[in-house]
């Protein structure tokens, strides 16, 4: 098996060219050939002359050390006009309880169908939002009663690598800011819900 360089994800508006960044990835799937879901190599690869798409499959590129980002549509990125409004907006402290409020936590990406976990949790700060996104994996969900009684212990093996449902922090901490962003925008535009 060959050296995976690097795995990167970025997110950017749903309507964004991705063809600009590189070549479409291709998967194997029920013995068809597909367009990987968000993958694109960013070296030059052989190109299928039928497809478009990259010649060989991404589980190839993966084991031979071919750079594919994974390019994210991020549809919460579309209701802002400026990098400058996610940053103003970012940088907002959001009205934690309205994520208490069932219709307002439904328009959120990402949280939006987890109200249990949501009313349980009661998140009052990024890290608690992202831990929460972490605690809703399969592979982490049988932690949320012990989080609620002490988050500080959890936390401590929230993010650690113990089977297929991993999810990093820093993914955690990045989806985290987004929600507050839309809360933010929502709020701002005084979205009654």
């Amino acid at each position: 098996m060959g050296l995976r360089v690097f795995d990167v994800d970025i997110d950017m508006p749903s309507k964004t060219d991705k063809s600009v960044y590189g070549t479409r990835a291709m998967i194997h799937a029920n013995d068809t050939v597909q367009p990987h879901p968000s993958g694109y190599y960013i070296d030059e690869v052989p190109i299928d002359p039928v497809t478009g798409l990259c010649a060989f499959d991404n589980e190839y590129g993966d084991e031979n050390g071919w750079q594919k980002i994974d390019l994210l549509s991020n549809t919460s990125y579309d209701m802002f006009g400026s990098k400058e409004e996610i940053i103003r907006c970012m940088n907002l402290e959001p009205q934690w309880n309205l994520l208490l409020d069932e219709k307002f936590l439904s328009s959120l990406p990402h949280i939006a169908n987890h109200h249990d976990i949501i009313d349980k949790v009661r998140p009052k700060s990024v890290e608690d939002l992202a831990d929460v996104l972490a605690l809703i994996r399969p592979g982490k969900y049988h932690l949320i009663d012990r989080y609620i009684v002490n988050k500080e212990k959890v936390r401590k093996h929230l993010y650690l690598r113990t089977n297929k449902h991993y999810f990093k922090k820093s993914h955690a901490i990045s989806y985290a800011m987004m929600i507050v962003c839309v809360m933010n925008k929502l709020t701002e535009n005084r979205i009654v819900f």
